[in-house]
């Protein structure tokens, strides 16, 4: 890493040759005027609210990884063998925002950053997609997440919907993806870009609830078909489907009803299930529906082998607390669970 020390309290000495030999990529989206050194107040990263909009980051500025920009800044100065921070010719920030806010907080008078404008055909906002997801090589460096491309494909999407009047194919999001370097898997991006579209899909086209709203509804539908006692042991099951019955987040759902059906059965009463279903599209739906009434067999089979164990068995426990980690640093043995409690 190559920097160059920085005048305390002020930048005279910052020089744009610093970068002449500096190799600058070629971008998709836009075309590039050159080096400036500009004023950090003159630099747009902020909304009305005078709030850091950092549009590439599913979480938005990430404060730590700002703190470790400001230390290196101070410390070395500025880093010239990556990419400055980009705007545009207007002074809009389209990459560096954490190092906006880090220089804000320096109280930095000038930078140097560098200057593009957009190429015919391509909005700002994809050029905020290519490079703020892309260029992440400044030093601290924090490259971006599946959960930034998620995010910035649903603007995509919304953007590409508004000038076709139609919704991209997953190979358009594919090639979107593709455009804007990043070395995710194509399991990855192919996972995160169904989710993208089933959750577009439903939104248009799928009535959403909630557990609080699923239950509700359920209870007006089924008020004139089952007695009170049978209404207050509703179960609401959020099936989550992108992955087929297999995925992860169903099982958690489908363990919580269980656990909850267990001491509905505990009390004499049998528990009733109705689903609901949560990031599909209306055609996957009815193939969804099939899995979780499955799923819900295989559960109620699991405990009726659970209940034949125990009357074979008068002492068989279901599980056993056997002990707790250990954790008091200087109290407790490393080697040992702790079983006094």
């Amino acid at each position: 890493m190559e920097f160059r020390s920085l005048i305390t309290d002020q930048t005279s000495n910052l020089d744009i040759a610093w970068f002449d030999n500096f190799d600058v990529p070629n971008f998709r989206t836009a075309e590039v005027v050159g080096f400036e050194i500009r004023s950090c107040d003159s630099i747009i990263y902020t909304n009305s609210n005078d709030q850091v909009v950092n549009v590439a980051r599913s979480t938005g500025t990430d404060y730590a990884n700002r703190d470790r920009i400001m230390n290196t800044i101070e410390s070395r100065g500025m880093q010239i063998d990556v990419l400055p921070p980009v705007i545009l010719q207007n002074g809009e920030a389209v990459d560096g925002f954490t190092r906006g806010s880090a220089l804000a907080r320096l109280n930095v008078q000038e930078w140097i950053y560098l200057v593009v404008k957009l190429k015919d055909g391509f909005h700002s906002e994809d050029l905020k997609d290519e490079m703020g997801l892309g260029c992440n090589d400044h030093s601290p460096c924090k490259p971006a997440q599946p959960e930034d491309f998620e995010v910035r494909l649903r603007k995509w999407i919304q953007r590409y919907h508004e000038h076709h009047q139609e919704y991209p194919s997953k190979k358009e999001c594919i090639a979107w993806w593709n455009n804007i370097p990043n070395s995710f898997s194509d399991k990855i991006r192919d996972n995160r870009i169904e989710k993208v579209l089933n959750d577009i899909s439903s939104d248009s086209s799928v009535v959403s609830y909630d557990g609080k709203e699923a239950t509700a509804q359920a209870k007006i539908i089924l008020q004139d078909k089952l007695d009170r006692s049978k209404l207050d042991t509703i179960i609401p099951i959020n099936f989550k489907a992108l992955k087929g019955k297999n995925n992860s987040s169903n099982s958690t759902y489908l363990d919580r009803a269980f656990c909850r059906a267990v001491f509905h059965a505990r009390d004499g009463k049998q528990s009733t299930i109705v689903g609901f279903i949560s990031h599909v599209s209306a055609e996957q739906i009815a193939q969804e529906r099939k899995n979780l009434v499955e799923e819900v067999a295989r559960y109620n089979k699991a405990f009726r082998a659970a209940v034949q164990q125990y009357n074979t068995d008068p002492t068989f426990e279901l599980f056993t607390v056997e002990g707790f980690l250990p954790q008091v640093l200087d109290h407790e043995d490393g080697d040992e669970l702790i079983t006094d409690v």
